[in-house]
């Protein structure tokens, strides 16, 4: 039976707080319970991961999942994906998917948290969502999944075994498993620093290494006639950051830690930040980095790689390297670009990898039960499926015979109808008609199929390559900071990055002096609270590690 919530929620920075119902019974008698009491318990619990038995059900349930279309809109209705109606047919459960729309998916999911009308499960980052995991099971919104994932959840569990960062990522500081976390198989390194291979050939450049060499290449191709070489454009959320060099100089634009004491620090009041700034500010007045790297969209940034105009940059295996590749060599056929190492300041020195928001193998996103779910032992077990081989398979491959083949060895690849589609789509476009290897769903995203998706080029898959050959120890976690702590945490920070992002164009551009504005831009960021943010992050990676 649905249980009837009634709770006062504060949506910190997103609403005022409202009287909130969740989805109530029928039954105008039920009362008020707690998301931890009693939504496990079965008389088939025994204390050990119970293996579902197929079907699940005989096709007269339905379980609704709320989630952002990870496509932007690539895909018209998820409901349709072979991979999910196989899924589907093997469980005996409808699978019914509601989206927020493309672009206003914040707004949405927070309107409909203060509705109190819920679907059976959400998916999302709660990471990014105005009150996060903990804070949704306390105010009844979430069920506690700890002993529903513990007894239902085998597959998932089996996958939490056998790598203990996925553990660590998917167990809160309370050593409870509150959702079913998405991951990836491998890092999920999708993009790195990139620049023309034809043009290195035809200049009689090597492929630059260190700083220095970066220097003299973009130096080189500026002497040829290439306006700007070095360009970047705007992330999703409107922010810019020359990813390139920031871990060259053992620093990040958000939490990292210290190479020298281990200790969390906030990169952008670094001295390494500083030095990193100081870089990008002398290539700037070189005339090395493009002017409008502010602005430039995605459009305009691809068209500048096209056309030459720029030669370098921090590149998407599909987005950059592949469409840029296709376009280009319709007019130039010897067009190519190569994936570089990430720049060093020294020959001898192995190259890192700091990835900007932490996690190396959490995808970002978390499947959740509500309280409004009428059977969340179903719920469960139907997520939990997708975390077996058999469907995970079905979401990274999609149907056998149509889009995938299973060579001699047991290897699987794509077919002909999803790599050269007879209707012109590229491959990452018709795939999504039978699966979803480059999204995540409930489910580990496999390096195989992905790799074999985004890197149709060779220069893509030895692009990814080169950027995996990597240190990565300096990389922080996925945290979360204390439920009590968030919406402090959350304002300081919000006042905090968009100060930062108006000083870094500053400093880069000269706008602002890195020796005589550098001090009171310090003391402004520690004034605007950072000192309570660091304490509340350096809490939550100690917890972290306690895990």
């Amino acid at each position: 039976m649905k249980r009837k919530q009634f709770f006062s929620l504060a949506l910190a920075g997103a609403m005022a707080a409202s009287c909130l119902a969740g989805c109530g019974s029928s039954d105008a008698g039920s009362q008020a319970t707690d998301s931890t009491v009693g939504v496990a318990t079965s008389e088939t619990a025994t204390g050990e991961p119970v293996q579902a038995s197929y079907p699940l059900a005989d096709g007269d349930k339905t379980i609704t999942i709320y989630m952002k279309d990870a496509t932007s809109g690539a895909v018209s209705d998820w409901n349709n994906i072979k991979a999910f109606r196989a899924a589907e047919e093997k469980l005996g459960v409808n699978i019914e998917f509601i989206h927020p729309a493309v672009g206003s998916e914040s707004d949405q999911f927070n309107l409909m948290i203060a509705s109190g009308k819920y679907p059976d499960v959400i998916l999302w980052d709660f990471r990014s969502s105005a009150m996060n995991l903990e804070q949704l099971v306390d105010t009844g919104v979430l069920l506690n999944m700890d002993e529903l994932i513990r007894t239902y959840a085998p597959n998932y569990l089996k996958v939490l075994e056998g790598n203990e960062t996925f553990r660590k990522e998917g167990t809160a500081d309370s050593g409870e498993y509150l959702a079913l976390y998405s991951f990836s198989g491998r890092a999920p390194v999708s993009s790195g620093p990139a620049i023309r291979a034809d043009l290195l050939k035809e200049y009689g450049l090597e492929v630059p290494a260190t700083v220095d060499d970066w220097t003299n290449v973009l130096t080189v191709m500026k002497e040829n006639g290439h306006t700007y070489p070095l360009t970047t454009g705007q992330n999703r959320d409107g922010s810019v950051w020359f990813e390139l060099l920031l871990s060259t100089y053992d620093t990040s634009n958000s939490w990292c830690l210290d190479p020298a004491t281990g200790e969390v620090v906030y990169g952008p009041v670094t001295e390494n930040f500083r030095s990193y700034l100081r870089q990008l500010n002398d290539w700037y007045n070189a005339g090395l980095i493009d002017p409008e790297f502010m602005t430039n969209d995605g459009t305009a940034m691809n068209a500048k790689l096209t056309d030459g105009r720029s030669v370098a940059g921090n590149m998407m295996l599909s987005y950059h390297i592949g469409n840029i590749t296709n376009a280009a060599r319709e007019t130039n056929p010897n067009f190519e670009f190569v994936g570089c190492p990430w720049p060093v300041l020294e020959e001898d020195e192995e190259p890192k990898l700091i990835f900007i928001n932490g996690g190396q193998y959490y995808s970002g996103s978390q499947a959740a039960v509500t309280t409004a779910c009428e059977d969340p032992v179903l719920a469960t077990q139907v997520l939990d499926y997708f975390y077996s081989e058999e469907g995970n398979d079905l979401l990274c491959w999609g149907i056998e015979g149509e889009s995938y083949t299973v060579n001699e060895d047991g290897t699987k690849q794509y077919t002909d109808n999803i790599m050269n589609n007879p209707d012109g789509k590229t491959p990452q476009k018709a795939i999504l008609e039978y699966a979803i290897p480059l999204y995540n769903f409930s489910d580990v995203i496999l390096n195989d199929s992905y790799v074999q998706m985004a890197t149709n080029l060779p220069e893509q898959a030895t692009a990814r390559d080169t950027w995996l050959d990597v240190d990565l120890s300096q990389n922080m976690p996925k945290l979360t900071v204390a439920s009590e702590n968030q919406n402090d945490y959350s304002m300081i920070m919000n006042d905090i990055t968009t100060y930062v992002q108006e000083m870094y164009i500053q400093f880069l551009t000269g706008q602002a002096d890195l020796d005589a504005d550098w001090e009171n831009y310090v003391n402004t960021v520690n004034g605007m609270g950072l000192e309570t943010a660091l304490e509340y992050e350096r809490e939550a990676y100690k917890l972290y590690q306690a895990r």
